[in-house]
């Protein structure tokens, strides 16, 4: 329970809190743990802890007996409410406009599930999963990784955009920062060369108003621009596809919990 509450929060004070007990013995805890396995499960670092691989594995464990347990809690109590909590990373473009509206419902109808959405960078995304920060990811490709499984959720068409009421710069192209490759792979993919500047403004909503602000054009998702009368889309270019890829742990035992989550990102069989 100590290395599980350490595990989830990343952090040992609030683990303590959580346990009620002080940070020297829920350190102690964890310091005789590691002792007993023979493995590092905590990198401490000055911003909180981090997951080694073994750590990863040790929660994979510990969040399907919790799981299990609850369930089982659950059934003898005769309750038909689902509980818990569910981690979900993924990049900032689909996120708020697929991921948390696709699960809306859901959380509505059960109050007791607590959601932690987070957003990063698409390259960090899969470290992430690894070292046990999210249950599950959203990416815009297959890990294809053994023991990590994967559902298709769609895919996100890219278009070039401009403003609509300002003059854009035609050689300047809007990022979110300087590993974002979605204009770098929609070019690849138009078999264009295409010289060009780049502008980077921190995440996708930040690209959508420098477009509309006129700063420069950038490649964006269709589903967040076709009805924004501030930017148009430019035509000329084939239709480039990314797909939208759940992904998660495979276990011995998923929790109703786990299970129905992915069923309503699925959505409809």
């Amino acid at each position: 329970m100590a290395f599980h509450q350490c595990a989830v929060s990343l952090n040992v004070t609030i683990a303590a809190g959580k346990l009620g007990i002080t940070q020297s013995a829920l350190s102690q805890r964890l310091a005789a743990l590691e002792s007993e396995l023979g493995v590092t499960l905590f990198i401490r670092d000055p911003k909180g802890l981090i997951l080694t691989q073994e750590g990863a594995r040790l929660l994979r464990y510990t969040q399907s007996s919790e799981g299990l347990e609850n369930e089982l809690l659950d059934e003898i109590r005769g309750s038909k409410e689902l509980g818990g909590g569910i981690r979900i990373a993924g990049f900032s473009s689909v996120l708020r406009s697929m991921i948390i509206p696709s699960l809306s419902p859901f959380l509505r109808k059960h109050t007791k599930v607590h959601a932690d959405f987070q957003s990063y960078e698409m390259q960090e995304l899969p470290k992430v999963l690894l070292t046990g920060r999210a249950d599950f990811i959203i990416l815009d490709y297959e890990m294809n990784k053994k023991g990590i499984l994967q559902e298709n959720l769609g895919f996100e068409e890219y278009v070039v955009i401009e403003s609509s009421k300002y003059k854009s710069p035609e050689d300047v192209y809007l990022d979110h920062g300087p590993d974002d490759n979605a204009t770098e792979s929609f070019f690849h993919f138009q078999k264009k060369s295409l010289p060009y500047r780049r502008s980077f403004m921190g995440d996708v909503y930040g690209i959508i108003e420098g477009v509309e602000e006129g700063l420069g054009r950038a490649v964006m998702s269709r589903h967040l621009v076709e009805d924004n009368k501030k930017v148009k889309i430019l035509k000329g270019y084939k239709p480039y596809k990314r797909p939208v890829t759940l992904h998660y742990y495979e276990r011995a035992f998923y929790p109703k919990l786990f299970q129905e989550i992915v069923q309503n990102l699925k959505g409809p069989a």
